[in-house]
C-alpha cells in the first residue's frame, strides 16, 4: 500500500507540469526527438530533455536508440498512454468482465439444459472436453458414472413430460455411459490400481439409478418391457461391485 501510494503522488507531481502533459500529447502521434519536441512546443531543448527525464522516470516515455542513428528518439509507454486515455481502457475492463459475466452464464445454463433444448449441445461439448483432459482410468470411470447419472435424470424428465422418444435415446446414452464406466474400471484393473474407492461410488450410483429406473418403469407403463433390461444390466453392475468390494476386503 504504501508503494502504491509513492508511485501516485510521484505520477500526480509529474503530471502537474503543463510542458510534460504537452509532451505526451505530442508523442502520441509518433516517437519524436528532444529537439522535435523542442521546436513543436516551443521550448528550449534544454528544458524539454529534462521534462522527458523525469516523465522516463515515472515510466510515461522511454528512450529508442536506432542502430546507425544518432538521434535519440521518445515514444509513449503503455502507462503514458493510459494516462492519456484511461477512458477507453475503462472501457475495454467494462467491456471484458461483461462478456466474461456472460460465457459464465451460458456455461452454468447449458449444464442445466435437457435434451431438446438449444443449449442441450453445449452442455455435451463440455461433458466430451472435461473426459478429454483426463488420463487416468478411476478418474475417467468416475467421470463416465456421473454423466450416466445425468442421462438418467434426463430420462426422467423426459417420463415425466411422457416425451417417449427422448426417453429412449436417454435411456441408451445412460447404458453407453454405464459400459464406458465399466470399461475404465477393467482398464484400471488391467493396471493393477486401486479399485476400492470407485467400486464404492459404482455401488452407491447403480442403488440409486435403480430406483430411477423403477419410477420410470411405473411412470410410463407401455414402457416397461423397454426398461426391464436396463434395470437388469444396472442391477447385475451393482451386485458386481458389491462382490468384488467384499473379495477386495476379504484379501486385506
Amino acid at each position: 500500500m504504501e508503494e502504491e501510494f509513492r508511485v501516485s503522488k510521484k505520477l500526480l507531481r509529474t503530471l502537474t507540469a503543463d510542458t510534460r502533459t504537452k509532451i505526451l500529447k505530442a508523442l502520441e502521434d509518433r516517437p519524436m526527438t528532444a529537439s522535435e519536441l523542442s521546436r513543436k512546443l516551443n521550448r528550449h531543448v534544454t528544458t524539454i530533455t529534462e521534462h522527458l527525464e523525469r516523465l522516463r522516470d515515472s515510466e510515461l516515455v522511454q528512450r529508442v536508440e536506432r542502430p546507425g542513428r544518432k538521434w535519440i528518439y521518445y515514444r509513449l509507454t503503455d502507462t503514458g498512454r493510459r494516462i492519456l486515455h484511461p477512458r477507453s481502457y475503462r472501457w475495454v475492463i467494462v467491456f471484458s468482465f461483461t462478456f466474461l459475466c456472460f460465457v459464465a452464464g451460458i456455461y452454468v445454463v447449458a449444464l442445466r439444459s435437457y435434451p431438446g433444448s438449444l443449449l442441450y449441445p453445449v452442455k455435451r461439448s463440455i461433458e466430451n472436453f472435461q473426459v478429454a483432459t483426463v488420463s487416468d482410468p478411476i478418474s475417467k470411470a468416475e467421470i463416465y458414472l456421473q454423466y450416466a447419472g445425468k442421462r438418467l435424470e434426463e430420462a426422467k424428465i423426459a417420463a415425466d413430460s411422457n416425451d417417449t422418444q427422448t426417453l429412449k435415446k436417454s435411456l441408451i446414452e445412460y447404458e453407453e455411459e454405464m459400459k464406458r464406466t465399466n470399461s475404465e474400471i477393467e482398464r484400471a484393473k488391467l493396471m493393477n490400481k486401486s479399485l476400492t474407492s470407485i467400486l464404492e461410488k459404482v455401488k452407491e450410483s447403480t442403488a440409486k439409478y435403480k430406483a430411477v429406473l423403477e419410477y420410470i418403469s411405473i411412470k410410463i407403463p407401455a414402457m416397461k418391457k423397454d426398461i426391464q433390461p436396463v434395470v437388469n444390466k444396472t442391477t447385475k453392475t451393482y451386485t458386481a461391485a458389491t462382490e468384488e468390494l467384499k473379495s477386495i476386503l476379504e484379501r486385506k
